[in-house]
Formats: structure tokens, sequence, C-alpha cells
């Protein structure tokens, strides 16, 4: 007997189980797709914006100074001056914070200045407190800020965090050694007299726009243009007053 080959009934309907089955499986091959193509996005952009801040060679101090942000900074100043000797700008915009993480992220700037490497320190919006001093880093003369920056300076034992006088008492010894270290870079870039520097930030917030900070001796010019294109301005000195913004910390 003579048997002719199978054809399937198209009558029979197909499984909803291999239905649901086949959507599944499409669905997740396309949001594993759509996730590999958003991760390579990203990576493209990372890789991007990483060459363009090698290009342009700019760090940015944001916010409080603490362990984190210094080892950032630091890493970063380091990975920079290692890969050529191009200029380096670093931009501030802080209330201030740590002294010690203050003071290492100051020491690896001028590290990196006595090896030859221009470093630009630019005031963007506050240098606060420990801010202040790690502006005191750049290179002669490029220490600026923009119009409207504020700096502000004041006693070390506040910078210390001790806010009682017990705990000051406990690290006396430790706090004498900091007030002198940071007294010291403030005097030396600012041109005042020690004396005045003690005796003006004693027991009070000295509060400098950035007009009175040139005035002062700490910065060396305002920003007018782009910082690269040598637009810095250097004011005539005035007496003119100005009321600072409040301080965030």
């Amino acid at each position: 007997m003579h048997v002719g080959p199978f054809v399937a009934d198209s009558s029979v309907p197909a499984s909803p189980e291999k239905d649901r089955v086949g959507v599944t499986q499409t669905g997740s091959f396309r949001e594993l797709n759509d996730r590999l193509i958003g991760e390579l996005i990203d990576a493209v952009k990372g890789i991007l914006r990483k060459e363009q801040s090698d290009r342009l060679r700019d760090i940015y101090l944001i916010g409080d100074i603490e362990k984190d942000t210094a080892r950032g900074v630091i890493e970063r100043l380091r990975e920079m001056a290692n890969d050529n000797n191009r200029p380096i700008t670093l931009y501030i915009n802080s209330a201030g914070g740590n002294v010690t993480d203050g003071l290492g992220i100051h020491d690896a700037i001028r590290e990196i200045v006595a090896r030859g490497i221009e470093v630009t320190i630019v005031v963007q919006g506050m240098a606060y407190s420990m801010g202040s001093v790690v502006l005191q880093a750049a290179s002669a003369g490029r220490r600026l800020s923009y119009p409207h920056s504020w700096i502000m300076i004041h006693e070390p034992a506040k910078w210390a965090g001790w806010q009682s006088t017990s705990a000051a008492a406990q690290h006396l010894d430790r706090l004498k050694q900091m007030q002198s270290q940071i007294y010291q870079i403030l005097a030396s870039r600012s041109g005042k007299p020690l004396q005045k520097i003690i005796r003006d930030t004693k027991r009070t917030d000295f509060y400098l726009d950035a007009q009175k900070a040139f005035d002062y001796g700490l910065i060396d010019g305002i920003v007018e243009g782009a910082v690269a294109d040598g637009s810095v301005g250097a004011p005539e000195k005035t007496g003119t007053a100005a009321t600072p913004p409040p301080a965030s910390s």
C-alpha cells in the first residue's frame, strides 16, 4: 500500500503554551538587546567625557572637603601630572571641611607645581575655610576667582572641627601645629603680616568678595572670560565694602 507524504492539518490550532513561550523569549531578547545598547551608549559617553576632561585637564572640587573628595582630587591630579606637563585647572566651590584632607590636597598641588607643571585654581562660587587654604596652593599668579564668588578665612581651631574647649584642650599641641601651618600658608601667599592674618581671623569668619580677596592678596586676578584664553582681570585696589552671603557651614 502506498502512503503519501504527511501534510500538517492547518485547521489544527497552534498550542497556546508555545505561543506564550515564543512571545516571552522575544520579549526577553528585546529587553536584553535594549539593555546592552543602553550600556554601550553610557560607556561611549563616559569615554567621551574622560577624553574631553583629559583634553581640558580640568578638575572639580565641589562640596565638603573630606577623605573621599580629597582622594578623588589627588588621584586625578597625579594622573594628569604623570600623563604630561600641560597646565591643570582646579575649580573650587566648597564651604570647607576636614583640615588634614584639605592640607593633603594643598600639598599634592604644591608637589605638582614644584615639578614645573602650572596649576590654576579658580573659585567658582565659594572657597570657605579649608577651601581658601587649598586655593593658596596654585602656581604663582594663578589663584583666580569669578566676579561673584566669595572667599572666607577664619581661625584654624574652627577648621579642626573641635567645637568645645575641652575637646580642643585634648589636642592642644596638634591644634597649635595646625594653626601655625595654616597661618603660614595664608601669610606667605597673601603677603600680609602673620599678625594681621591672626587678628583678622581671631574668633570671627572673615568674608571677602572677589574684589576684596584680590585687595587682601588671597587671589591674583578675577576671571572675566574663559580661564584658558587669558582674560583675567587684575582690578585696581579698592576699599569697597561687601556683605557676604550666608555660610552653609
